[in-house]
This record gives C-alpha cells, sequence and structure tokens, in this order.
C-alpha cells in the first residue's frame, strides 16, 4: 500500500529533464574520472550479473537475487552498493560507446527487475533496498545512466524511469537520516538537489544542502568527520551539485566547493591520493579527477588555520608531505570513523608514500575491526598497553582524549607542527603525550616527550609503507633501539598486503624519543637527545641539524629553534 500511494506521488509530477544541460556536465565528469577500459570490464560482467565491489566478487547469473541470505554475510556495505547502481553508469556508457545492445537491455532489465523485487514496505527494506543514502545515490546513478543513453521524452524507458527517479526524490524527503548526519545526510540532501532539478517535486531541496554545507564543511574546509576519504566523498558532492545547477549555483555553494577543494588538495600526498587517517581506503574516488573537475568551477583555497579547525595539519617541505591528526577525531556524536590515531600522521617522498596508517579493512564488528582502530595501527604512541580511543562494535566510541595544535611554523624550508593530545590522562600520573613533526629537504623528523610523573610503559610504532623502500627513505629511531614486524597493509577495503611496522619501546616516568625518515644515502649520528626541564634539544650530525623544542609552548617563535652548532642565535 505505502508503495502504491509513493507511486501515485510520483505520477503526478512533470516529465523528467533527460536533456538537462547540467546532467550532461555530470556525465561527462563521471566518464572522465574513469577509465573507458574499466567501465567496460564492469559493464560486461553485469551482462553476465557479476558484481565486484570492494575486493569481494558475487556471481548471480541473469536473474540477481538482491535480498540472498549470504550477502548479509560480512560488510552489509558490499550489499548496499549492489542496491545502489553504480554499474547502471558502466552499463550505459558501453551502451554509447558500442553497438552492443546487450548493455543497455540488460540496464533497464536490472533497474525493472530491482523495483520488482524491493518494493517499498517489503521486508527489511530499510536496510539495503530502501536506505536513504543508497536511494540518493541510485537515483543520481540511474539519472547518469539515462542521460548516457539518451533517454528521451515518450521513450517508454525514459518515462518509466523518470517516474522512478521522482518517486525516490519524494521517498528520500520523507527519510532523510537525521539520525546518523554526517557524510549519509549530506549524501541525501544531494540526491534531493538532483531529483528536484531533474522531476521536481522537492522544493526545499537546495535548503536542505545549504543547512548541511553549513553544518558539515568547516571554515578550513575540512568535512566535520575528519577521515580524508569521507571529505573527498563529499566534495565530490558539491562538485556534481555544481556541475548540475552549472550559473545557477550559489556563492555558498561555489565556496564551499572551493574551500574543500583546497582543503584536499592540501593533504593530498605526493601520488595526488588522499592518506588513511580515520576510516578510509584509495579507489572509490579519484581525487586527482575531483580536483582537476573542481578546478574549471571554482579556484581552491588553501586551509586557512587547520590547526584551529579540523585539526589535520598538512605539512610540505622539498619533496616531502604529510598529513598529522593533530586535532579531535571528530564530533563528539560523530565518531563512528574515528581510529585511535591522535598524533599519527601519513607522509610521502616525491610520488612514493613512505608511512601509512593500516587503512580500513571491514565495517563488521569483531577481532579485525578492533585491530585497524587500535592505537598500534597508527603512527603514534601507546602508553601501558591501553588505547587512545575506547572502541566497541563498528562504529561506537566510549572514552576518548583530544588532541590540540600548541604552534605551527615555518624556519627557513623546515615546516613543523607541535601538539599534544590528553587521551591517556586517566592513567596514573595524567601523562599528556606530546609530539613535534618538522619537515624539511633532507627528510622528517619526529619527537614524542611524555613529562609525567609515573612510571609508564612507551611503545612508538611506524609504520613502512611498501614503497618506501623503491623510493630509497630509511627509517631510523631516536632513542631505544626499534625492532621490525610485518603486519597487514589495507589501502583498498577488503584487501591485504604486507607491509613493515617498526616499534621502539621502553618503560620510564618521562619519554623522549623519536624518528627519523630521510633517503638511504644520509648516514646520520645523534650527537644530542635529552630532556632539561621541559626543553628538548636535538643534534643530528647529518644533516646539520640543532634543534631546541618547548613541546608546551604555544609561542611559534619559542615553541621550536634551530641553532647554530654552538647553540648561538636561530637560523
Amino acid at each position: 500500500m505505502i508503495d502504491l500511494r509513493y507511486r501515485q506521488r510520483a505520477a503526478a509530477l512533470p516529465a523528467t529533464h533527460w536533456d538537462h544541460p547540467g546532467l550532461a556536465r555530470v556525465a561527462a565528469y563521471r566518464v572522465a574520472s574513469r577509465p573507458d577500459a574499466e567501465a567496460l570490464a564492469i559493464a560486461r560482467d553485469a551482462l553476465a550479473g557479476q558484481f565486484a565491489f570492494l575486493g569481494r566478487s558475487e556471481s548471480f547469473g541473469a536473474g540477481v537475487d538482491w535480498f540472498r541470505p549470504d550477502l548479509d554475510v560480512g560488510t552489509r556495505l558490499w550489499k548496499t552498493l549492489l542496491h545502489e547502481f553504480p554499474y547502471a553508469v558502466d552499463l550505459a556508457r558501453a551502451a554509447a560507446g558500442t553497438e552492443d545492445a546487450r548493455f543497455r537491455t540488460r540496464l533497464f532489465d536490472l533497474c525493472r527487475q530491482w523495483r520488482a523485487a524491493a518494493p517499498i514496505g517489503c521486508r527489511d527494506f530499510a536496510l539495503d533496498a530502501w536506505n536513504a543514502r543508497a536511494v540518493a545515490t541510485r537515483l543520481m546513478n540511474w539519472a547518469v545512466a539515462g542521460h548516457l543513453v539518451a533517454l528521451a521524452p515518450g521513450d517508454p524507458e525514459a518515462d518509466w524511469l523518470g517516474r522512478e527517479i521522482g518517486l525516490h526524490g519524494l521517498f528520500l524527503r520523507d527519510n532523510l537520516e537525521l539520525d546518523l548526519r554526517g557524510n549519509h545526510l549530506f549524501r541525501d540532501a544531494v540526491g534531493l538537489v538532483f531529483a528536484e532539478e531533474l522531476v521536481g517535486g522537492v522544493p526545499d531541496a537546495l535548503a536542505c544542502l545549504e543547512r548541511q554545507v553549513a553544518e558539515q564543511i568547516l571554515p578550513d574546509g575540512c568535512h566535520v568527520e575528519r577521515a580524508p576519504f569521507y571529505h573527498a566523498l563529499c566534495t565530490q558532492d558539491l562538485l556534481e551539485v555544481c556541475l548540475l545547477l552549472g550559473d545557477r549555483a550559489p556563492g555558498w555553494l561555489e565556496d564551499a566547493l572551493g574551500r574543500a577543494t583546497g582543503f584536499l588538495a592540501a593533504i593530498a600526498l605526493g601520488d595526488g591520493e588522499i592518506p588513511l587517517l580515520g576510516d578510509g581506503w584509495l579507489g572509490e574516488v579519484s581525487t586527482p579527477a575531483v580536483l582537476r573537475a573542481s578546478a574549471e568551477v571554482v579556484s581552491p583555497r588553501p586551509p586557512a588555520a587547520p590547526e584551529g579547525h579540523g585539526g589535520l595539519v598538512p605539512l610540505h617541505a622539498g619533496p616531502w608531505r604529510a598529513a598529522v591528526r593533530a586535532g579531535r577525531h571528530a564530533l563528539d556524536e560523530q565518531m563512528g570513523h574515528a581510529h585511535a590515531d591522535l598524533l599519527s600522521f601519513d607522509a610521502s617522498c616525491g610520488v612514493a608514500r613512505v608511512v601509512t596508517d593500516t587503512g580500513t579493512l571491514l565495517y563488521d564488528p569483531g577481532p579485525e575491526r578492533q585491530r585497524i582502530r587500535a592505537t598500534a595501527a597508527h603512527n603514534t604512541l601507546r602508553i601501558d598497553d591501553e588505547e587512545q580511543i575506547e572502541a566497541w562494535g563498528s562504529f561506537r566510541v566510549g572514552r576518548r582524549g583530544r588532541a590540540r595544535v600548541l604552534a605551527r611554523g615555518r624556519l627557513g624550508n623546515l615546516e613543523w607542527v607541535s601538539a599534544s593530545h590528553n587521551a591517556y590522562a586517566w592513567l596514573p600520573g595524567r601523562p599528556v603525550h606530546h609530539r613535534l613533526i618538522a619537515l624539511g629537504e633532507a627528510g622528517i623528523l619526529v619527537l614524542d616527550a611524555v613529562l609525567g610523573s609515573r612510571e609508564h610503559r612507551f611503545e612508538s610504532f611506524l609504520h613502512e609503507h611498501p614503497q618506501a623502500k623503491a623510493a630509497g627513505v630509511r627509517f631510523v629511531a631516536l632513542g631505544p633501539a626499534a625492532t621490525l614486524d610485518e603486519v597487514p597493509l589495507h589501502e583498498r577495503f577488503g584487501e591485504s598486503r604486507p607491509m613493515r611496522r617498526h616499534r621502539a619501546a621502553g618503560e620510564s616516568s618521562r619519554w623522549l624519543a623519536g624518528w627519523w625518515i630521510a633517503p638511504e644515502a644520509q648516514r646520520e649520528r645523534v650527537e644530542q637527545l635529552e630532556i632539561s626541564g621541559n626543553l628538548v634539544t636535538l643534534g643530528l650530525s647529518e644533516p646539520q641539524l640543532r634543534l631546541s623544542w618547548r613541546p608546551h609552548s604555544t609561542d611559534p617563535e619559542q615553541a621550536v629553534r634551530l641553532c647554530s652548532a654552538s647553540g648561538g642565535s636561530a637560523t
């Protein structure tokens, strides 16, 4: 009955604008962001009933069992992607780019199969088929696919698919994810704008998106969930709305896209892709494609004071780039994608990644989900075998700490940030972890200090990306000698490959140690590494470096100083 009511409401909407110039721009962006050969391979698989997402492939044959019970085993995200129809765009591309009519026939066969199997109100319909984010994503995919196969008014498929897009928009407006919020509600609002532009029926769509942009895009351009992967997805959403609206895009939308793309460009590593802080993986969104297309729409704006907003701080010097989690994980009420990664960082030298977080293997609750969110899976310090965050389930966090930037600056070609976090302040002695990360032409310097009064066990972890060896980059422990073990890297969801993890450990009431990451050709010698009161001093022989760091200082002029060999004035 509820499905029928939505069908009746959708039948009263105007015909779909398949020739909408903005939809043509979105379709062109989608085509440009995926290689033709990859799209054709996906389309051919869809012809055979073969679908692959997140490193997992499933075969159905001609008739797809959309609710096959075994699809609920493992991450539910796979099943959600099946219902979101990303392959519709690939089938449409193949239909437009070849003379094989089977691609077009299969596209509409799958759409109609799905609709017959998943009426609104069917059992568990809200979990996958009519999950609001899936609804928004599917209507956008169907709209782009319809444009690519050149649907026109009067075509029976055009009329049917247009009514379905209108129905999707009406359902979505009634079922916004006000409980989850974050990137889910952001995508919901984007879907509403597509529905209103193409069919109508959602007159407040743009106002809904404006509210989410104001709430979710921070002043520095960072997305409020502070996970680079979800930032990239939301930036792409902003881009597609700007493309859809064209010259009618309001100023607030263009401003948000300019800030979001500026932030994305700043935190991208040397290969042009995102760091793996928080939940995230490579391959689902092309950061270079987003940045290229956005530059044709708006001028990217470099992040203003990221230390005071998102807390993801980019550092650039010579061939080195790093992104540092130097602020809070996320909003306290939006910690679903948070990992125990305060003061962790990813880094690259040239196009090679050299330091990496572990990435995201899965979203299912259990030991593996706990492992990838744990402190030891990130490039940071663990105290007394305890975790920075109290994580449980897939997306839940109890006790958590806060990181903050104390000072940030540049000395010559050295760019640095000094930050601290209190995630372990509940332990005896209330230890606070202070970290200095500095990038220069010669390499990356990481110094950690815990200036406590009670004995603790400390472990510092550094994950070496598999590309580091080929890039000629080496890792030197400053302080206790490091040991090596092999752990898995999950750069793509559901996939693993080995990497090396460096671990330096010790027990003391005060901890001072760190890492020097530099080209293999450098043969440094640590001449000085000590704490005197609250002053840390470091001396390296190669390159010749004399540095003093006051971990508690909030004054950039005093926090970090480079000194001459005789300990004289800053240089």
